[in-house]
């Protein structure tokens, strides 16, 4: 079985996708960490020196790679959603589960992550809260729409989270 995790950033996606995949002894896959590993560079350094498109690129190419996998969980970028192409494949090639979590959570959590100023850059010209705001208006219902089961990862341990989701799993 192949499991996506799709969400904002810091909602879980790479810590729950270790957990979860430790518990299923089956592989672990980070598109983000793919994506750096082949380009040699950073994501705040991709998005510096070729933009955004080339990043999305990048990341639709990663996500089409893992097409013979099999028996693993796969942490997405967040902002993998917004081509249509990757919810369909998405959709096609696996169960998706989409961590989210309240703005607050968000917030703290790339205000105190050591990984954000390297792997996160800014997606707009806004101050934080706004653009995470106005990003995730915009991205929730493609969220909705790509994913089988919604977590809210906010409040409960990432162990709990497994849990959760070994339950849920078809």
């Amino acid at each position: 079985m192949k499991i996506f995790l799709i969400g904002y950033r810091c909602t879980g996606k790479t810590t729950i996708g270790k957990l979860l995949a430790n518990r299923l002894n089956i592989d672990f896959i980070d598109t983000d960490h793919l994506i750096e590993q082949s380009a040699d560079a950073s994501i705040l350094q991709i998005v510096e020196k070729q933009g955004w498109e080339k990043f999305r690129h990048l990341e639709k190419k990663m996500l089409l790679n893992t097409k013979n996998m099999k028996n693993s969980v796969i942490a997405t970028g967040g902002g993998i959603i917004l081509d249509p192409d990757n919810q369909q494949y998405i959709k096609n090639n696996g169960f998706s589960i989409w961590l989210d979590a309240d703005i607050n959570t968000i917030l703290h959590r790339l205000n105190t992550d050591h990984k954000t100023p390297d792997s996160r850059p800014s997606l707009t010209d806004n101050d934080l809260l706004k653009e995470t705001e106005d990003i995730l208006k915009q991205r929730k219902p493609l969220y909705e729409k790509t994913a089988d089961i919604r977590i809210d990862t906010s409040v409960v341990s990432p162990e709990e989270i497994v849990n959760i989701i070994d339950r849920r799993l078809p």
